[in-house]
């Protein structure tokens, strides 16, 4: 592979009938990550294929005995989860989300959901957490007005989640980014809990999120390395934007 090409690798006997998709690439709090971990093992989901780059660090991921990589999708006939067990740097960031919008429209993927976090100064003090949306077109305005999710309408969002529904909306594809306010540096299951029951009220589904919640402390203590390594890649993203920023926004 050349520097920066991505590959999506298909295990055989793949078969979606127009399939939503939903992927959490580790960012603030992990939110993503943790919620699609969590939709993964509870909706019972087998690896459908892998995402694979030279420009990935050097790891591989053990699961059941076996090496795999650590950018993996899973899914049934009716649903996509892209997982990451590594924060993605910045030089892969445009790659990855590319290669994956252009994958989805090869399979008719109706609907894509990024899931994500977005700081909150005093979240320790927030009981509920409030998630917010970015929507691609007035199709899914609509999708998120019926599920009373607060569309952001002014702002600035940085990252692959950003990426994928900019690269859905130049492509066609529904698309809306959820967020949930979250811990900046600690890993926020609860956040990601607060995600996933307005995915289950967009996609039909009936994902348990209690023991996100019950479970807490422990799922944090779990993800405490991926975070320290995600906000090391975060800040690198924070000091390469510092100069970017479009003057409105000053």
């Amino acid at each position: 592979m050349m520097n920066g090409e991505i590959e999506i690798i298909e295990k055989k006997g793949i078969e979606l009938m127009q399939p939503s998709a939903v992927l959490g690439f580790p960012d603030v709090g992990l939110v993503g990550a943790i919620a699609t971990y969590h939709l993964v093992d509870k909706l019972g989901l087998g690896e459908v294929a892998s995402i694979e780059s030279d420009d990935f660090p050097p790891v591989v991921v053990v699961h059941n005995g076996r090496p795999v990589s650590p950018l993996r999708v899973y899914g049934n006939r009716d649903l996509l989860v892209v997982v990451s067990e590594i924060p993605i740097k910045s030089s892969l960031l445009h790659p990855i989300s590319r290669k994956l919008v252009e994958w989805f429209k090869s399979k008719n993927v109706k609907l894509v959901i990024p899931l994500g976090g977005v700081p909150h100064p005093n979240r320790i003090e927030v009981e509920a957490p409030q998630v917010y949306g970015i929507s691609v077109n007035k199709e899914t305005d609509r999708l998120m007005d019926k599920r009373n999710i607060q569309k952001m309408e002014e702002g600035i969002s940085v990252g692959a989640h950003s990426l994928v529904i900019y690269e859905c909306m130049k492509n066609k594809i529904n698309a809306l980014y959820l967020m949930a306010e979250s811990h900046a540096r600690y890993p926020d299951p609860e956040s990601a809990a607060a995600v996933i029951q307005k995915l289950n009220r967009i996609l039909g589904l009936d994902v348990e999120v209690k023991e996100l919640i019950e479970k807490g402390e422990e799922i944090k203590i779990q993800a405490r390395d991926l975070m320290k390594r995600t906000e090391n890649i975060l800040h690198d993203i924070e000091k390469e934007q510092e100069n970017e920023i479009p003057m409105m926004y000053r």
